[in-house]
């Protein structure tokens, strides 16, 4: 009986360190590598016209461009994009560009970002930065945040909500494995 356990004790032992049981591989630096299935990693970027409006101090309209690219996978997709669009409220005359980044961990989850941009009336101006909190499915996005100005003469809005539509103009999709790059579609 003593022979059994110690036969077993040591094949255990010898499968152990000759790394039989180890799930990853090693390369020839020693380093440890994944396995090639989680190497696979497949990727889309869009880019397209951004419109929305905007509710705040006073109604806005927006016109812009946005370029987003996701990270599909079916475990915390991630989303991130860029967008820069011109603001035009019709009833104050108060014109301004703005810039943002967003992104979303998840499916359904709040987006997280930032807007930085500027505002004029054209007999002044100012400068915004502020922190954006919002909440996008099927090309629509609204947003909520602040904007912290230089110049409180401007009719800009401190405080705002937003809806965005998301018109895409180029979309790809591709994976990549290692360092090989492969387009799966495009339009």
């Amino acid at each position: 009986m003593h022979k059994k356990w110690s036969l077993l004790g040591l094949c255990l032992l010898m499968s152990l360190t000759c790394l039989a049981q180890w799930p990853f591989k090693k390369d020839e630096d020693g380093k440890e590598q994944k396995d090639k299935k989680e190497k696979l990693k497949v990727y889309q970027s869009s880019r397209g016209y951004l419109i929305g409006y905007e509710r705040g101090r006073s109604d806005m309209i927006q016109l812009g461009y946005q370029y987003n690219w996701k990270k599909i996978r079916l475990k915390e997709p991630v989303i991130r994009a860029v967008e820069g669009y011109a603001e035009l409220s019709p009833f104050t005359g108060v014109y301004g560009l703005q810039g943002g980044y967003w992104q979303r961990h998840g499916r359904l989850k709040l987006t997280y970002g930032g807007r930085i941009g500027a505002f004029t009336d054209f007999s002044a101006s100012t400068l915004s930065i502020g922190p954006a909190l919002g909440f996008r499915i099927l090309g629509f996005h609204a947003q909520g945040g602040f904007n912290l100005l230089s110049n409180s003469d401007v009719q800009a809005n401190r405080l705002y909500a937003s809806i965005n539509f998301f018109i895409p103009r180029h979309s790809r999709m591709y994976s990549k494995k290692g360092d090989k790059e492969r387009t799966l579609f495009k339009f």
